[in-house]
This record gives structure tokens, sequence and C-alpha cells, in this order.
């Protein structure tokens, strides 16, 4: 088998050293304008790719058996055209503008599978809520989460750990959320309160745009809204630098740090009538291996849907949401299981 993954960057080398370790029979390929920084594994390569170009991204993908997409936002929805004019399964990380279901015809079509936003949030977040909604429609779904500086007294308690593009758009973003049953938008800062996250302490919480598949595959939810976590006063430091367009330069000179110790955390509540269960993640910089926290439970949840596929544990075709995982349980305890025996824990309780 060869896997095939789209981007080195801070995300895609963890994913692709995370598959080649755990699978050693098979080939990972990196591919990349540029060399990634990558561990010297005898089934780990790099080739040099520009994967603007769409057709040499599909031709490429066609000398494997699936894909792997960790390219930039504005990438992402070409790589699961490229999937499909290669009839090549997609994982993908990519946090891209555009519906991926529109794409679920086209796949089907190809006889493929597209797995989009196999994320922290959109993700991981999703799955959770997939797997709760398995016993009936929700009434309520809060998705809460964000990575911030473990420090809270850095500049704007944040640390850099992904593209500071990506940030500047989820700041610039009207966030889509459901009331009363109907889907809307509210502007990205609004809906802002304090809130208590196990194992953290105290943070703010305002609307983000990360429902994204959600809020067509769960029709009759009454009110489902995602939220950014951030350290207390961080929206009201930062909303001016996003009005100036002086977000990225300021963040690039002050948030940035070596190593950098980051923390990051999620809360997803699902409300059912009276019941209500909630699933908490908090994970920080790991000093052994030298991932951060948002690497760790991003790349490594892609990897473990990668893996997933690889054992032949995906067989539908179409674009499937981490959502529609869910409620399978043995989809849901191998990604689970897999972020567990890395030192990814969720945590449930029920009220």
């Amino acid at each position: 088998m060869k896997i095939l993954v789209l981007g080195g960057g801070q995300q895609g080398r963890v994913i692709a050293a995370d598959l080649a370790r755990s699978l050693p029979s098979v080939e990972i390929h990196v591919a990349d304008v540029r060399a990634p920084s990558l561990p010297a594994l005898l089934n780990l390569r790099w080739i040099e790719a520009d994967l603007a170009d769409a057709s040499a991204t599909a031709r490429l993908l066609a000398q494997h058996d699936f894909g792997v997409g960790a390219l930039p936002s504005h990438l992402g929805y070409g790589a699961m055209r490229a999937a499909i004019e290669a009839r090549r399964t997609l994982v993908d990380v990519s946090f891209c503008e555009q519906n991926a279901l529109a794409l679920d015809a086209e796949a089907k079509a190809a006889g493929i599978a597209i797995l989009p936003d196999c994320g922290l949030a959109p993700g991981l977040s999703h799955l959770a809520v997939g797997r709760v909604a398995a016993a009936g429609t929700p009434d309520d779904v809060t998705i809460m989460v964000g990575g911030v500086a473990e420090d809270a007294t850095r500049p704007y308690g944040y640390v850099v750990t992904w593209s500071l593009d990506d940030l500047l758009q989820e700041y610039l973003r009207p966030a889509r959320v459901v009331m009363e049953g109907r889907p809307t938008t509210v502007p990205v800062f609004s809906g802002m309160e304090r809130v208590t996250v196990d194992g953290v302490g105290e943070m703010e919480a305002f609307f983000s745009d990360g429902l994204r598949t959600l809020i067509e595959t769960l029709p009759g939810v009454q009110t489902m809204g995602e939220k950014t976590l951030r350290w207390p006063g961080h929206a009201t430091a930062v909303r001016p630098l996003v009005a100036a367009g002086r977000m990225v330069e300021e963040f690039r000179a002050r948030c940035v740090s070596d190593p950098p110790l980051d923390l990051v955390a999620l809360v997803v509540r699902v409300r059912r009538g009276a019941r209500e269960r909630t699933m908490t993640l908090v994970d920080r910089y790991d000093p052994r291996t030298g991932l951060t926290a948002m690497a760790r439970t991003t790349a490594l949840t892609t990897s473990a849907v990668a893996q997933l596929v690889a054992a032949g544990g995906v067989r539908a075709h179409g674009v499937l949401p981490l959502e529609t995982l869910g409620p399978d349980e043995a989809s849901y305890a191998f990604i689970t299981q897999g972020l567990e025996g890395r030192g990814v824990h969720l945590r449930w309780r029920e009220s």
C-alpha cells in the first residue's frame, strides 16, 4: 500500500510521521513544493510537487492507494476535486471555505470516499456529536474549542501553532449557527461569554464558523453553535488589530515561541430532553516529542482516520464527515482509542 500526504507543513509532516510509524509496511509519500522536516524512516519520503496544480495532484493521487489532504485552506477544495478525478479516497484536514457535501454525488459516482474536516474542530468535535446523536436528534449542540498559549500572560494569551492567514480568516468570517431550528449567521466575536473549562479554568468564548457539515447532516436540532475559546481579554485586544489589518504582522512578531508551549481545550455539549452529555479534551505541548497540543489533537486525529481507511474500516462512498462515522461503534472506537494510545484523552460525563 502507498499513501500520499498532500502537504508537509505543520500538520502534514506530523500526520506523515505518525502514519509511517504506525504502518511500517506501508509507503508514506509526502508531496510538497519544498522538502519538509521529516524523521529518517525507511517507509517515509518526500516527493517534490506543486499542489496548486490540481491536474498534477490528481496524477499523483492516481499513483497511490489513497490520499491525506493537509493543504492550506485555499487549496483544500481543489484537492477533493483532484481525488474525484483520480478516483482515490481522500482523508482531509483542510478547512476550505466551500461546502464539501456539494461533492457527494461526484464522489459516489467515482466510487470513492471523501472524509473532510478530519482535525480537531471541525473533526473530533463532529465525531463526538455524531456519537451522541446516534441515540436520537439532539435539542441543543454546543462546541467550544481553542488553542492558546499555556501561559495566559503571553502577548494576547496566544502562541502560533498553525497558519496565521487561516487564523485571520477565522476572525473575519461570519459564524454559521442554528437558532430555533433554522440556519442563520451571526458576526464573529458575538455571543461572548465567560466559561469554566475543567482542567483549565476561566476562558472567554465567542461564536466562530466551525459547524460546517453539521448544519446539513443534523437537521432538526433546535440550537447549535461553535465558539472559539481564548484567555479572557483576548477578543478585546485582537479586534482592533483585525480591523486595522495588522493582526498577522503583530502575531508573527509577538506570538511566535520556541518551544511553542500551547494548550488546547475542546468541550462538546449535546442535550436531548433532560439528558446532557459533555465531552472535554485538554491537551498541552509535549516536550518529549516536541509536538504542540494543536498538532497532537489535529494531526493525530487525521492520522487515526487515515489508519481506519487503510484498515478497510470505511466502506461507504461519497462525502463522509466524521459525524457520519460517530454512530458506528467500531469506527468511533478505532479513532478514539488511537488517540488515547498517544496520550490524547477524551473525558465524558452525563447530567
